[in-house]
């Protein structure tokens, strides 16, 4: 039996600087691309690179992960390092031969089963904005010709070094929901009242800071808690994460940014006139998306309504009681979902005063755990 060694060196080998014309070729729609969505930055932790083929429109958008792939991390340094696939289509470092470090340039290289093969351009980590000041500002926002007070969450941030120039920046929140009601009996066998939900933003948050002389940035907004919702009722915490990243990285997400906003995810629907700094090596294989290389701070922040003159809510409009009318069969709301108050039986139609069962029970939609990023 051959040594496994020698093959995986070999391998290696046929890939390690293999690319010396880069081919971006023009996209169509109608065929199976493959699409790179990959990070290294200076936290502990691992690189990830996620590989996945796109699917034709008329298809669902479920991914298709691109599996048993060879994923190469390199670095200036002469350092190489193979990804193992932890999932199909998701392969990481070890982060015992490559650490990301600021200063550093880092590319990589793939390989697909099938022996296509493709490469990043060489990026150079560059130094990090570091997170000054996390907080809450009263705002009014205005929707459909509707105003509504509301608080918002800014940040403010400096590059100590003057010499980055882009941001980029991800969040996401949980807060302490509690239930407004009590069911006279029990829905569930152990019926929470507290719970805690986690929502993520998949908007794409950028700022251009090459102009500013002195690389500090200030009043950049997060999220916003409108005043009709009860986030900030009991406790509230936001959770970010600020990248500094290159020039053709920040022009990569706002191409993305301007053509679905709403999207931030590359394996929805990809444009193919979006080009990112992953090329073929050889032939007309198409591919698409960027392997980004970038240092990162992070901050949480705690907030309540106490800190605020804005007036928040203290009832949840989903719990409100709704009346669900039938006629004549007399079948009952879904109750899977809600939870009956009082049943009222008139002449040809009935009455369901009933709200979701949630609002009993926190645990029916909540989770009832604080998140590992909670303090």
């Amino acid at each position: 039996m051959p040594n496994k060694k020698f093959i995986l060196f070999i391998l290696v080998s046929l890939m390690y600087f293999s690319c010396t014309e880069k081919y971006y070729p023009e996209i169509d729609e109608d065929v199976s691309v493959l699409v790179v969505d990959g990070k290294i930055t200076d936290e502990i932790g691992p690189c990830e690179v996620r590989l996945f083929r796109t699917v034709s429109f008329t298809d669902d958008f479920s991914l298709k992960p691109e599996k048993d792939a060879i994923v190469i991390l390199h670095d200036d340094l002469d350092r190489s390092e193979i990804l193992n696939e932890t999932e199909p289509g998701i392969y990481q470092s070890s982060f015992t031969i490559i650490k990301g470090e600021v200063g550093r340039t880092y590319w990589i290289e793939i390989q697909t089963l099938s022996g296509k093969k493709y490469e990043s351009t060489p990026e150079l980590m560059l130094p990090p904005f570091e997170i000054t000041s996390l907080y809450g500002d009263e705002l009014e926002v205005i929707t459909d010709d509707n105003s509504e007070e509301a608080v918002g969450i800014y940040f403010d941030a400096k590059n100590n070094e003057n010499t980055g120039s882009y941001l980029r920046w991800e969040y996401r929140e949980s807060y302490e929901w509690h239930t407004p009601f009590e069911a006279d009996t029990k829905i569930t066998e152990n019926p929470q009242t507290v719970c805690y939900p986690v929502n993520d933003f998949p908007l794409i948050n950028l700022y251009d800071a090459s102009d500013i002389e002195n690389r500090e940035v200030n009043h950049l907004l997060t999220s916003t808690i409108l005043q009709h919702e009860v986030k900030l009722k009991h406790k509230y915490l936001l959770d970010m994460r600020l990248y500094s990243v290159s020039q053709e990285n920040f022009i990569f997400w706002k191409n993305m940014k301007a053509i679905h906003q709403t999207n931030g995810n590359l394996y929805d629907i990809l444009p193919a006139n979006i080009k990112g700094n992953i090329s073929s090596c050889e032939g007309d294989f198409e591919v698409l998306g960027y392997f980004e290389v970038s240092s990162v701070r992070t901050k949480k922040g705690m907030f309540s309504k106490d800190d605020y003159s804005v007036e928040f809510s203290d009832f949840p409009k989903e719990c409100e009681t709704f009346n669900y009318i039938t006629v004549p069969d007399d079948s009952p709301p879904d109750l899977t979902r809600y939870f009956i108050e009082k049943k009222i039986i008139r002449p040809r139609l009935t009455l369901y005063l009933a709200r979701f069962r949630h609002c009993y029970e926190c645990n029916q939609k909540y989770p009832t755990k604080k998140p590992s990023f909670w303090p």
